[in-house]
């Protein structure tokens, strides 16, 4: 089964929720819709049931448009899990999952056709639900009750699922459990699956593209490695994420940090020369504080790389186990000219990154304001023979700032580049 949606746009009233939104379905897909609260999401899923009026030519389903469909024609082509469900009757489970197929019942009595019985029972089998087939769905936990839900929509014996917010009221291996059983009805019987969800690394997990609605428009379709990276998530939640692979499912998963600070509040960019570990609890707290920032030159094994990297930093990177070139060390120079600061770690200096040291003395004669962490008051991290804690004393000596921690270093940038503003 194929699903068309070509400009598809809806308001309510003067208030228009969805702006021209187009994307495909392929039969047997799983796709995840997403975006913040408000962006459309349940609006689109309503409209593909039909219970939003859509534009007549905005929805086709197997290339025949969605509004010349009966309603059981449509009640057979799509079956929907809302977020929760209730009921003030005291119906069993049995009953419950029995109403699936009023779409096919063909006389008063529900369930009298021939293998309505079978078909009921083979639903509840396959959403793990036939235990409680004579509980009252009242008595039942959210994720039996969702369990339920799901066999009542298989037993219509739709051709795609349609699911809003699923796992919204479980715990986490509620989630799991449901989000498991809509994937194997999604792989074994090749059923369609469009899903409204939340949580992005379950929608990571589990769907085979995803479609990002924001402000009421398509903003990606795709992978999830396409569409959930740190800069789309970014410009559409507002949150700084950091985006790794899952070594156990070899999908992606996000890792929120923080809501982005206002479009770097101290605009003016600080290049950050560390190394071996010293820079990343610099990095993150400059960042954090909104700060502009590069980095380099670094080793691509280096924890500072990669802290950098996951920080959305420019970096200059030098291959593992070599001395910095002098066509890195040339990018390396180019960022501090870019700069308005630079800031010098206390990382362990070596003859292959030396240049480092020699960039922070580049910076200091050219005008810019330099500052060292407590440059001279730790133990020696020189392993050239006493030149690294020499360069450092003559970066000092000749007006580099020396500062003791991070929240000093953090709070004299500040200061320093509000003055040049």
């Amino acid at each position: 089964m194929r699903i068309d949606v070509s400009d598809l746009s809806f308001s309510f009233g003067v208030s228009r929720v969805l702006k021209n939104v187009s994307f495909t379905v392929g039969d047997g897909e799983f796709l995840g819709l997403m975006g913040p609260n408000g962006s459309g999401k349940t609006t689109l899923l309503r409209c593909l049931t039909r219970y939003l009026p859509a534009d007549p030519k905005a929805v086709f389903v197997d290339m025949k448009p969605l509004h010349t469909l009966s309603d059981r024609q449509l009640a057979t082509t799509f079956a929907v899990v809302p977020q929760s469900s209730s009921t003030d009757f005291p119906f069993t489970v049995r009953e419950i999952v029995t109403m699936g197929r009023i779409p096919h019942a063909h006389s008063r009595i529900l369930g009298s056709r021939a293998g309505d019985a079978r078909l009921v029972s083979a639903a509840m089998v396959a959403s793990g639900c036939d235990f409680l087939a004579d509980r009252h769905f009242s008595e039942l936990s959210g994720g039996e009750r969702q369990r339920v839900v799901i066999a009542r929509a298989l037993a219509q014996e739709p051709k795609a699922l349609l699911l809003d917010e699923p796992t919204v009221y479980l715990d986490i291996s509620g989630q799991l459990e449901i989000m498991d059983l809509v994937k194997k009805l999604n792989k074994e019987r090749s059923l369609t699956i469009v899903a409204v969800l939340h949580d992005i690394n379950l929608a990571a997990r589990y769907c085979d593209r995803i479609a990002l609605l924001h402000q009421g428009r398509l903003e990606a379709i795709g992978p999830p490695s396409d569409v959930l990276t740190p800069e789309t998530i970014q410009s559409v939640y507002g949150v700084d994420v950091a985006v790794r692979k899952d070594p156990f499912t070899h999908g992606i998963y996000v890792m929120p940090r923080s809501i982005t600070t206002s479009a770097r509040k101290n605009g003016a960019r600080v290049h950050v020369l560390c190394g071996g570990g010293s820079g990343g609890p610099i990095l993150r707290q400059l960042v954090e504080h909104g700060f502009s920032l590069s980095s380099g030159v670094l080793n691509v094994l280096d924890s500072d790389y990669e802290c950098a990297v996951d920080l959305h930093i420019p970096v200059v990177a030098e291959v593992p186990f070599s001395q910095i070139s002098d066509e890195t060390n040339r990018g390396n120079l180019s960022m501090i000219d870019d700069s308005r600061a630079v800031v010098v770690s206390r990382f362990p200096v070596g003859p292959g990154n030396f240049k480092n040291l020699e960039a922070a003395r580049y910076a200091l004669d050219n005008g810019k304001k330099v500052f060292v962490i407590s440059g001279l008051d730790l133990p020696s991290v020189d392993f050239i023979g006493g030149r690294a804690d020499a360069c450092l004393r003559g970066l000092i000596n000749a007006g580099a700032v020396e500062v003791s921690s991070v929240d000093e270093l953090t709070r004299q940038l500040g200061v320093e580049l509000e003055a040049l503003k």
